[in-house]
């Protein structure tokens, strides 16, 4: 899912390649050569599975569409999923068939049994083409608003969600004149990546400008405006009112904003709109607390550079935002904010060119009880460490394979982080509810959660959760995991030939593979954080905007749900290495911990140790990946260090699945027979 960035800042224009020791001129676009697909050792050499694992689904996930866009954002997301009242529910993705023409918003309902249309339908509700599709409810009607991408937003109104005819109105921004990418005059009245709230009758949408440069409104370039409107339910229309600016910038303040760089809340009359523009200036809130009538803006990161001024920075590392933030209110009113950071340095000899780190960043929450970050020209303020000394929540990338290090193949050079042009830890979403406080977020994972086809890391979904407002966040859980998936880390392992179908691959990986881009309902249904992200089976993105044929590259729309009294138990990240998976329940106990095996490929015997909290009885069973058990032996489990041995040379070469479980716990890893 390699992104394609619609408007950016202009200080990043690349993708790079992230290493301890490496950095990428994102200025000049200077790139490392092509990476080459590497052989990772641990497996032997032609041991292929003969025939695919059967696939099963967990209860708490469904797909519930599929698009060819490879693409949902360029930072933040938008509201896509809204939770009812009467428990259920509508949720929007941008959508595309098999023609680049065909792109718009997918749409699917949940009547409070089950999703109402096919996971594979690519239809979009619009008539024309369009994209960015952000939906709300007032009442009993659906909004959803989109861009045709030239002229104006779409908006689309239906009485009753869930079914009915859509109406169709345009909303134009403010015309614009300028100058076109050929230098002629022209104007423009185009809005862009629109989010959309409601609160009663009033509607609240914010979207940009035209991004084209040489376009500019109140010389703000790509300039975010705040829309208000009121919806009038017997005929089911919106009166707009005049836009204003965001933040109520000037050009001074703000050069120009990032597509996507934003994001909207509402909770009774408190609206909060947080705006990140991608590095170039400062992070802000524009909060009112009378429906949209009045704004006060609060700077809650502030920028060392301004409006890309990068000579005062010469020979500096330090870390920015990276244009992915989300925003929620809490019962009290007050505003919890997250955004996405990502490690930069300038050029030591000038301070014109700056290099980015993909595979470095962290997750930064805020909320308006703590003091703003105020730069004071000491550049390590923004430094990890300074920040969570300082007593903020900072989330970095976690270790999932219970090594020393974060670990990473060598050899893989451009594009093996797929940046989506955001940090390593980045998407944010927030539900703040009850006193607590939900956070949702992306980030890049390491070996063996890779796309060895492509060269790339996978990126996942993981959560945490605060029981005191947000001053201080529990344990981690690994969403998008599930314990059903078998990763190949070795595609030879795999029986690729000329008759191999991209659904064989498809089956195979299809549980995990890459999740990216979650959306949040803005508030718990039913106690359960309910929520969408995109999945497909290899990481990067493939965007075919200029071709006739959009095919070849299927995307789904995956919508998961959880009890958020679960996160950070459910899949917990620090136990994804000691095999304790039980089921999409959870790990409900501890019991076994640290397996491990040796030799592993091994051809006559491998042994397994691991350690138990109680003596009692178990079973060790081996299943190959059509879901067979081959071995099954009782075992006596002793408390403390156990070692047990199981024979391996009776069956055939390929990967198997070895499991110890006994009453109390359960745990399992991969074993290679050669």
């Amino acid at each position: 899912m390699k992104k394609i960035l619609l408007a950016v800042s202009a200080l990043f224009l690349a993708s790079a390649v992230f290493a301890q020791v490496e950095r990428v001129d994102v200025r000049k676009q200077a790139v490392a050569a092509p990476a080459q697909k590497v052989q990772l050792t641990g497996f032997e050499e032609g041991a292929v599975p003969q025939t695919l694992a059967p696939i099963t689904r967990a209860t708490d996930r469904a797909f519930i569409g599929m698009t060819y866009y490879d693409l949902q954002t360029n930072g933040s997301m938008a509201p896509r999923i809204v939770a009812h009242e009467d428990g259920t529910m509508s949720a929007v993705w941008t959508t595309n068939g098999s023609t680049a023409a065909s792109r718009g918003t997918g749409y699917n309902y949940y009547n409070g049994s089950s999703w109402i249309n096919s996971s594979t339908n690519t239809n979009r509700i619009e008539n024309v083409r369009a994209g960015w599709g952000s939906i709300t409810c007032v009442g009993d009607a659906e909004i959803v608003a989109s861009h045709n991408g030239t002229s104006a937003l779409v908006i689309a109104v239906r009485p009753h969600k869930g079914t009915g005819d859509w109406t169709f109105t345009n909303l134009q921004g403010p015309s614009i004149t300028g100058h076109n990418s050929q230098g002629q005059p022209a104007t423009t009245t185009a809005l862009l990546w629109p989010c959309i709230a409601s609160s009663g009758n009033t509607i609240h949408l914010i979207a940009c400008t035209d991004s084209d440069t040489g376009f500019y409104y109140q010389g703000i370039n790509t300039c975010l405006l705040y829309y208000r409107g009121t919806f009038n339910p017997s005929n089911s229309t919106i009166s707009w009112e005049q836009p204003r600016i965001v933040g109520d910038v000037t050009a001074a303040d703000v050069a120009r904003f990032q597509g996507d760089g934003y994001s909207i809340a509402v909770k009774g009359n408190t609206v909060a709109i947080v705006a990140c523009p991608a590095s170039n200036a400062d992070a802000f809130i524009w909060k009112s607390t009378d429906n949209g009538v009045n704004f006060t803006k609060t700077v809650f990161w502030e920028s060392a550079v301004k409006n890309g001024n990068l000579a005062p920075m010469m020979d500096t590392t330090l870390y920015l935002v990276d244009g992915s933030c989300a925003v929620a209110i809490g019962d009290d009113g007050h505003v919890h904010v997250a955004t996405g950071a990502y490690l930069v340095t300038s050029d030591v000899d000038s301070g014109d060119s700056w290099y980015w780190y993909p595979g470095i960043g962290y997750l930064f929450y805020w909320n308006d009880t703590q003091a703003p970050l105020t730069y004071n020209g000491d550049n390590t303020y923004l430094m990890p460490d300074v920040l969570k000394a300082a007593g903020y929540t900072v989330i970095e990338r976690f270790n999932l394979d219970c090594d020393t290090s974060i670990w990473g193949v060598s050899s893989w050079g451009i594009d093996a982080y797929p940046s989506y042009g955001v940090g390593s830890v980045s998407f944010p979403q927030i539900v703040a509810e009850g006193g607590k406080v939900y956070l949702t977020f992306c980030q890049l994972m390491e070996y063996p959660f890779i796309d060895n086809t492509n060269s790339m890391y996978y990126r996942g979904v993981f959560a945490t959760k605060s029981l005191d407002n947000g001053q201080n966040f529990g344990d981690y859980s690994w969403l998008s995991y599930n314990n059903n998936c078998y990763y190949l880390s070795d595609w030879s392992l795999f029986p690729i030939n000329d008759q191999t179908t991209y659904e064989d691959i498809a089956q195979y990986i299809e549980i995990e593979g890459e999740s990216v881009f979650p959306a949040v309902a803005p508030k718990l249904r039913n106690g359960k954080l309910v929520m969408t992200w995109q999945q497909d089976f290899f990481a990067g993105s493939e965007i075919k905007e200029n071709s006739v044929s959009m095919s070849g590259n299927e995307s789904s729309i995956f919508y998961f749900e959880l009890d958020a009294d679960e996160i950070g138990t459910y899949n917990n990240v620090h136990e994804v290495c000691q095999g304790l998976w039980i089921d999409s329940v959870g790990i409900n106990n501890r019991n076994i911990s640290g397996m491990k095996m040796y030799p592993n490929p091994a051809e006559n015997l491998v042994n397994i140790t691991f350690s138990a909290e109680n003596a009692e009885s178990g079973v060790v069973s081996v299943m190959n990946l059509m879901g067979q058990t081959v071995y099954t032996a009782n075992l006596e489990v002793s408390e403390g260090y156990n070692m047990i041995t199981v024979p391996v040379k009776q069956l055939t070469s390929g990967v198997y699945m070895v499991t110890l479980q006994t009453n109390t716990g359960i745990s399992t890893q991969k074993l290679v027979v050669k």
